[in-house]
């Protein structure tokens, strides 16, 4: 029999650092060896973050059609650039669904989605999913007391508590009252644990910021899901809450009026705030303030784009900013440097639809299912 030629350890691993998710899901297949290793956290957090593991554009377009909706999932090259269509693959497209409702991420490559119609378990609201192996996983229903008010607003991140390795999901309830005038101070929390499988109620000290704005992208950093507090003083304030400790938390903001636009997002490693005066053509501003070490703030960006009528989306390699147009219903990214505008090939449904712009990196961490003793991959 011919002698087999085996790698050292290190260098399979500098090897399969370098390959996509999609086909380290295969190669899990070769040997119990490279199961163990590529399923491992450790070898799951260094291709996480390998330089050869690109951030990319996903795109979520939802739109209404004969009264239902259709949502297709696209991916767009990890380099844009100008003159050049970007190629758009579909990670993942539904037609005629009726109830999806939204999607929040991503932690570590990993999404929460909403009310969404496609999963095989029957009344599932909740789901975790990992576009890069097709995993998902239905959530049980979370359990509140009934309230005395006619109507409520629900809230959700998605976070990960890196003592105790296990991903969460935080929903806050908040009631309104009979004439929706104003907010119960009682906002109900509940957690979800994936270790556990199971929700649980929170009765915390809940910090003066029910009216929590939504980030742009996943604002995770850390252990730590942070959002953006309206307050009627006209000052910028963060809450937090803490996935380990299970805690909520509150930080002032940067110096800023909030007369201005404000939405929260991160910054490389750091939590940021877009702020401005969106939508006016050719006029409007917008600043980044990035927060330090130390709780101190720094504008790190300016831009003032050049183009018409629009809305700010997202911010993409720290330099550059995705708008809608409109107008034109169109999906674009502004280059400040060179002025250049790029269309990225979406038509949006502005009026009935909406759209989800992430930053996104693949990701190997698999959501397993509770006592699944067989070790099979759950696929959509």
């Amino acid at each position: 029999m011919v002698g087999r030629c085996h790698l050292p350890e290190d260098l399979l691993v500098d090897v399969l650092l370098r390959l996509p998710v999609e086909s380290l899901v295969r190669f899990k297949c070769v040997c119990k060896h490279w199961y163990a290793l590529i399923t491992s956290p450790s070898f799951v957090e260094m291709h996480f973050r390998h330089k050869h593991n690109h951030a990319h554009l996903l795109i979520c377009n939802l739109t209404l059609m004969d009264k239902s909706k259709s949502i297709a999932f696209s991916l767009l090259p990890a380099k844009i650039v100008q003159g050049v269509s970007p190629e758009q693959k579909t990670v993942h497209q539904l037609q005629r669904v009726s109830d999806f409702m939204s999607i929040v991420g991503p932690v570590d490559g990993l999404f929460l989605v909403e009310k969404a119609a496609f999963l095989d378990e029957e009344n599932a609201r909740l789901a975790l999913w990992n576009p890069a192996t097709r995993e998902f996983w239905p959530l049980p229903p979370v359990s509140f007391e009934p309230q005395p008010f006619k109507d409520h607003d629900n809230q959700f991140a998605l976070g990960f508590d890196p003592l105790t390795r296990d991903y969460k999901v935080l929903c806050i309830q908040t009631f309104w009252d009979d004439w929706g005038l104003g907010v119960s101070p009682n906002c109900i929390v509940s957690v979800y644990s994936l270790r556990n499988n199971s929700w649980r109620n929170l009765r915390p000290d809940f910090p003066d910021c029910c009216n929590l704005h939504e980030p742009i992208g996943a604002t995770h950093l850390n252990g730590v899901y942070y959002w953006l507090s309206g307050r009627l003083d006209n000052i910028f304030r963060i809450c937090s809450f803490d996935m380990g400790s299970e805690q909520f938390g509150e930080m002032q903001g940067p110096d800023i009026p909030k007369t201005q636009w404000g939405k929260l997002m991160l910054h490389g490693d750091s939590l940021a705030i877009l702020v401005g005066d969106p939508g006016k053509p050719m006029t409007s501003i917008y600043d980044v303030w990035a927060m330090n070490l130390e709780g101190s703030w720094t504008k790190v960006l300016s831009v003032q784009p050049q183009i018409v009528a629009h809305w700010p989306r997202s911010v993409w390699e720290d330099d550059k900013m995705i708008f809608e147009i409109t107008e034109t219903s169109q999906l674009v990214l502004y280059d400040p440097t060179t002025r250049q505008v790029i269309d990225l090939g979406f038509q949006l449904d502005l009026i009935r639809g909406r759209s989800w712009v992430f930053n996104y990196k693949q990701s190997l961490v698999q959501i397993k299912r509770k006592n699944d003793s067989q070790g099979k991959d759950n696929v959509v």
